[in-house]
């Protein structure tokens, strides 16, 4: 199939060269799409990757902002169809929740994604089950609808691999932490980490490296691992499903340990305080705001408290000490 470049990307990188046929590196056409999730503008992104053999996703979004998903392609001259390749972060529905609505408008997708996760896109019955125990009848309303994939559209990954797409190659390192089936695709040309999650939170609002610890996969340890085989990849630049560009990794970073830290050193805290467990989540989520503040403004910060859901960060990170006690036990 023909892939198709819209004259406001042709008009956008004219000045790179002189002559008919504008020669620049394929990634200057890459562009970034704000989802808008909930209505939220800055928070839930997908980025395209422009590439010779055709444009490649970086990240979906959920089921519920497909919409806004194909209006961003349009906005570039693109459609579903003009897809080559699904490059996933992890599973979780914020980041990969559109992907079988995806590959059913357009079969001939192909899927990248960790082995851990692989089964649950082949077969989301499980994964929906347990969602809906916890979002009730909002499921459809914050995660729209969530389709399998076949199989043979899948590739499945363990952290290693190169891929390449035309002249663009990506080594993908599994980054385990915030999800047991996460994956980092590195770009040497341009020096960019694409992090998913397991860089944390960072939006515009709020420009501060924030930690999402959700239950049942959360490993500080694992995770600080994970930040330093990033680090001693040496990056130029970060980019995070939450929310586009990071120019700064060291102090990303350096920003994302302490915020670990301390949110781990507070649930423990909690944890060893008279309390029931609602309880404790409560107050972690206070405590979260207060931790936030001059972070960013006081409107941003408040408005976290409808968007974000401080309480599972709390209960992810007290499973994962517990379970830490039970070994050391």
């Amino acid at each position: 199939m023909k892939r198709r470049m819209s004259p406001n990307i042709r008009q956008r990188h004219a000045g790179y060269c002189s002559g008919p046929t504008p020669q620049y590196p394929s990634y200057m056409a890459d562009f970034t799409m704000d989802l808008e999730h909930l209505g939220r503008t800055g928070y839930v992104a997908s980025h395209l990757l422009d590439t010779a053999s055709g444009p490649v996703l970086v990240d979906v979004g959920p089921g519920s902002t497909v919409g806004t998903l194909r209006h961003g392609l349009a906005r570039h001259g693109l459609e579903v169809s003009d897809l080559h390749a699904i490059l996933l972060s992890h599973i979780h529905f914020d980041h990969a929740g559109a992907t079988g609505l995806l590959v059913a408008e357009h079969p001939a997708l192909t899927v990248y994604v960790h082995q851990r996760g692989a089964p649950h896109l082949i077969d989301p019955s499980r994964l929906i089950a347990s969602a809906t125990q916890v979002f009730g009848d909002r499921m459809d309303f914050l995660w729209g609808k969530i389709l399998p994939i076949p199989a043979d559209r899948i590739r499945v990954l363990s952290g290693g691999e190169s891929l390449s797409f035309g002249d663009r190659r990506f080594d993908v390192l599994y980054t385990p932490g915030h999800a047991s089936h996460h994956v980092v695709y590195l770009e040497g040309a341009n020096r960019t980490a694409y992090v998913g999650d397991v860089g944390g939170i960072r939006v515009p609002a709020i420009p501060h490296a924030v930690p999402v610890t959700p239950p049942p996969d959360f490993d500080h340890e694992m995770w600080l691992a994970s930040i330093a085989a990033i680090e001693a990849w040496a990056p130029r630049r970060l980019l995070s499903t939450h929310f586009g560009f990071s120019e700064d990794p060291v102090s990303h970073f350096a920003q994302l340990r302490q915020g670990l830290r301390e949110w781990t050193d507070t649930t423990q805290r909690l944890l060893e305080s008279p309390g029931t467990d609602p309880e404790r989540a409560a107050e972690f989520e206070r405590w979260v705001i207060a931790w936030l503040a001059g972070k960013g403004s006081p409107e941003a910060i408040a408005a976290t408290v409808v968007f974000s859901d401080y309480k599972a960060s709390w209960y992810g990170i007290a499973r994962y000490l517990r379970k830490k006690a039970e070994r050391a036990a």
